[in-house]
């Protein structure tokens, strides 16, 4: 063992005993680092369960297995486990001293993580530092713009759902948290479109750039009580923005070194005013003059990172990365047929609406032949006995 409390090799059988009689002597058992070693021990159980799983279901055994080889086959799976769930390990540990802990445990310990790109693949975002997901490193200085005080938030074509007007809409939401990345995509697309036209950008490039800020919807700021701030984009918030803020602490890159501070980021009754608060932003600020109207992501993009949108050196390409993705293309897919969906149920209906008593000529009564003759109490019936006799 390199510590007192480190389990580095699967037959150290003392590990979580010292680690329980350290917690006891300190007094202290939400300590980030006991959990943090408490659920590498977790990561560490669950990987070799995932590798008995995966044994038991060979149905073939070779001929050289026995009683013996599975032994220190079983014996060699759990170092394997063990050594899997060191370091970085599968995320799962992460998210376990998260859920245990909450943002006072994740903000003791930092642990910046910066991979080769750890965005090509969008669902790769989710295990991000919850801090980066903040407001991606903005200036205070440059961030600073007049609140959209008139800004409705809800223009668009809502998609048929009751959903889309309960949560993205302009009544307050106290926490939106999308199951998938296509939920993410489908909740956001028409008010991204509104935002786009008034930008004249790709309505994509929006939901790409909000799903890097937040993790895909899964790491969006909260204010003190709980619930969401909605702040898709990690606009920060000045003396000019009357409207709610909420303190965060975020990463900044300064002088292409990253700092922890803590800043003010506004907060909104919903995505959907978000999304229009960004529109808003972008438009009335002269450093973003350039990037409006492109019909080109990249240039987009890459004009909001000249102009100091974020302090992140690679932001842009963190965005295109998303963007060119399978599954975001996949999700944005499905999105717009559904809302094509939408828009074509509704109009029937509204067809139907219009003419409520409309039916064919042909089935009225009124056009039948039945009905060209006279009513029977009109017809004098002595006249049809005339002629006999």
């Amino acid at each position: 063992m390199t510590s007192a409390i480190d389990t580095n090799v699967y037959t150290d059988m003392q590990g979580l005993a010292q680690l329980r009689q350290q917690v006891r002597a300190e007094g202290d058992e939400r300590s980030p680092e006991t959990l943090r070693k408490v659920a590498g021990q977790f990561e560490a159980m669950f990987v070799q369960q995932i590798l008995k799983t995966m044994r038991e279901s060979c149905l073939n055994e070779g001929l050289m297995d026995n009683d013996q080889s599975r032994l220190y086959q079983g014996m060699f799976d759990q170092q394997i486990a063990l050594e899997m769930s060191r370091g970085q390990g599968l995320g799962l540990s992460d998210m376990l001293v998260r859920q245990l802990g909450g943002d006072s445990a994740a903000n003791a310990e930092p642990r910046v993580r910066e991979p080769a790109d750890p965005f090509l693949v969008p669902a790769m975002a989710a295990r991000r530092p919850v801090s980066l997901a903040y407001g991606q490193h903005r200036p205070a200085a440059l961030d600073a713009a007049p609140p959209a005080d008139a800004v409705s938030g809800c223009s668009g074509v809502p998609l048929n759902d009751v959903r889309q007007n309960d949560v993205l809409g302009d009544t307050p939401v106290r926490e939106w948290r999308p199951a998938s990345q296509k939920e993410f995509i489908t909740d956001l697309w028409p008010h991204a479109e509104s935002a786009a036209r008034k930008l004249g950008v790709d309505p994509k490039v929006l939901l790409a750039q909000a799903a890097l800020e937040t993790g895909w919807g899964q790491h969006i700021m909260q204010r003190r009580d709980g619930s969401s701030s909605h702040n898709l984009f990690g606009i920060k918030a000045d003396g000019r923005w009357s409207g709610d803020q909420v303190n965060h602490r975020t990463v900044e890159f300064r002088h292409g070194v990253l700092q922890r501070e803590q800043a003010s980021f506004r907060a909104y009754a919903s995505p959907g005013r978000s999304l229009a608060d960004y529109a808003e932003f972008i438009r009335n600020n002269p450093r973003y003059e350039d990037a409006l109207g492109s019909d080109d992501p990249h240039r987009y993009v890459m004009e909001l990172q000249r102009a100091g949108y974020a302090t992140d050196p690679a932001y842009g390409r963190k965005i295109m990365n998303i963007y060119n993705s399978d599954e975001f293309q996949y999700a944005v897919a499905a999105a717009q047929y559904q809302q094509r969906q939408a828009a074509t149920e509704a109009q029937e209906v509204s067809v139907v609406d219009a003419q409520p008593n409309s039916m064919p000529a042909q089935n009225t009564p009124q056009n039948s032949p039945l009905w060209d003759s006279p009513p029977r109490d009109s017809i004098d019936v002595a006249s049809l006995y005339a002629g006999e006799g």
